[in-house]
């Protein structure tokens, strides 16, 4: 796992534990839905970028980047969003 990886599943971690006072599974969907605003399944772009502010990851100048680099690496569907199987593979430690 790269130290970005590593960076972005901790501070991920952080926030469900801070929200939900847990890292279960059950948590983790929570927030995946959480950011989902739109309900069609799969967290996007805006829906990530707001993710990765609220988990301190990068700032505003390096958050677009993050936000690339992490749907070239999750996007397996090729859909330029994240879904719950695509999320919770990446976050579940």
């Amino acid at each position: 796992m790269s130290k970005e990886q590593e960076e972005l599943v901790e501070k991920i971690q952080k926030l469900l534990s801070k929200k939900y006072a847990d890292t279960s599974m059950v948590s983790m969907r929570k927030l995946f839905d959480s950011y989902d605003k739109n309900g069609d399944g799969k967290i996007d772009s805006g829906e990530l970028e707001q993710l990765l502010k609220d988990s301190d990851v990068g700032n505003a100048f390096t958050r677009g980047a993050w936000i690339k680099g992490i749907v070239k690496e999750l996007d397996t569907g090729g859909d330029k969003g994240i879904d719950w199987d695509e999320f919770s593979k990446a976050v579940d430690r």
